[in-house]
């Protein structure tokens, strides 16, 4: 099926038959997620076939969280990387093996850092000296010597990378009318991070690291790029890398690990060119054959994996202008799909049953009683859309439900439904109220439950003596 004027989009992108979509929305009802989970192991096969072979792949539970796709992703081979003792649990209950699982990420209390460690995960990785010093004593008190990574802040990005652009509020999302400058370029960051140590101090925090007992350091963790199309702009960033690891092996310090993060991105329109994760790997290959030092490496892919696996369903619930602008009013909204500075990744959408010419200029809104409730502006949609119309938003597959505002106005979590091999089966059931009511207490309802026994009990006392 063609729509020349989807918003720029010649086709539709091949998730599942508008059809299959159509029969989900119907059963299922919306609003609601539907994955592809044969498009995820699509995924990670080509990531194999083409990384070198000295490269481990890790599912990055924070792009999507479901249990179902983590226990996908395990039984297709993947470690994990988590954030959190609940993804860390999350990881283990859907059978990725603790020595598989790699611990980043910034504000490690030791609360966590104890957990990781009782349960024997592979590699925790450590964003400071003073984390370190935290872990250590951990390892001391448990009795174990831990592998660690260290993560360094570089000098030098490609000039698109993630921090660098956020400033512009695009960061994971590429704009097809912008005209970018080389994507082969590096630059000196302008931006300082919460994340890892800077590079021009790392050596110094080395070497604070490799004088505690209890920990082994194995390498460093460099992530910088965030959905990036051209290779060339990845490989530029992962090059710089190894340079900074074989600085600091010539320096002395003898690490052989490399995590390299993720970056690896999918287009968000039916424009712009995927990945050329052959191209990629083959580069990649020649630079470790010539590399003086032999490293195994590691990264940390989610929205690659499962990004076009998923799309979300909504259905028109008001039509309605104002000062001249359409609205297209939906029973979805941020709080099941928050986008922030991805925006305009949610024109990659159609609306179910409406094959007509994409004309008319709307902003899509949500249920929520706050103006930040904007899906996307100026996206095109039929000059024949109704109240009772259902859209479908492509690429959702990663942080889409994992990234909404879910508790905002206490709307229901919306369902979510895998497809594989012909069959659909519901993952995830649509949340009801008293989700939202869990674990939390009424302490004031027991002193309100004792003052009326009391005014029961003297009223009853009156009546006695009345009598």
């Amino acid at each position: 099926m063609k729509n020349p004027n989807l918003n720029g989009d010649k086709v539709r992108p091949i998730l599942l038959s508008q059809q299959e979509i159509k029969i989900a929305s119907e059963q299922y009802k919306t609003p609601l997620y539907l994955y592809n989970l044969n498009k995820i192991g699509r995924q990670y096969a080509k990531l194999r076939d083409y990384l070198p072979s000295n490269f481990n792949i890790l599912y990055t539970l924070k792009a999507n969280s479901n249990l179902t796709i983590c226990h996908k992703l395990a039984q297709l081979g993947c470690g994990a990387d988590i954030s959190s003792t609940g993804e860390l649990q999350a990881a283990l209950k859907t059978g990725f093996s603790a020595p598989q699982i790699v611990f980043t990420g910034p504000g490690k209390t030791n609360s966590e850092l104890a957990t990781a460690i009782e349960t024997g995960i592979g590699i925790i990785v450590l964003e400071s000296a003073n984390e370190a010093r935290r872990l250590d004593d951990l390892g001391r008190k448990y009795g174990r010597k831990q592998d660690v990574l260290i993560r360094i802040n570089p000098l030098y990005r490609t000039n698109q990378s993630c921090e660098i652009r956020e400033k512009a509020s695009s960061c994971g999302t590429n704009d097809t009318n912008s005209v970018q400058p080389s994507l082969k370029s590096q630059t000196i960051a302008s931006t300082s991070s919460k994340f890892g140590v800077d590079e021009d101090r790392a050596i110094e925090e080395i070497a604070a690291i490799d004088s505690l007992e209890n920990l082994n350091l194995k390498g460093i963790h460099i992530f910088t790029e965030s959905n990036v199309l051209d290779y060339n702009q990845l490989l530029a960033s992962w090059t710089n890398t190894i340079s900074i690891a074989n600085r600091i092996n010539d320096l002395g310090y003898h690490i052989s690990l490399l995590d390299f993060g993720g970056g690896i991105g999918i287009p968000y329109n039916s424009v712009d060119p995927e990945f050329d994760m052959e191209s990629f790997g083959k580069e990649l290959q020649g630079i470790f054959e010539n590399n003086p030092y032999p490293y195994h490496c590691i990264v940390e892919i989610g929205r690659y994996m499962v990004g076009e696996a998923g799309c979300y369903m909504t259905e028109v619930v008001d039509i309605k202008e104002s000062l001249g602008q359409k609205f297209i009013i939906l029973d979805g909204g941020v709080h099941q799909i928050l986008r922030l500075s991805m925006k305009p990744a949610s024109k990659y959408m159609e609306v179910l049953g409406r094959n007509g010419n994409y004309t008319q200029k709307v902003t899509l809104g949500g249920k929520l009683p706050t103006p930040l409730d904007i899906m996307v502006e100026d996206v095109m949609v039929p000059e024949d859309i109704e109240i009772g119309d259902r859209l479908v938003i492509y690429n959702c597959g990663a942080y889409g439900f994992n990234h909404s505002l879910t508790n905002f106005a206490l709307h229901n979590y919306p369902a979510e439904v895998a497809y594989s091999d012909g069959e659909m089966e519901l993952i995830r059931e649509p949340g009801n109220i008293e989700d939202f009511f869990l674990n939390q207490k009424l302490p004031f309802a027991k002193n309100l439950e004792k003052e009326l026994k009391k005014h029961s009990a003297l009223s009853t006392q009156h009546s006695a003596v009345n009598v």
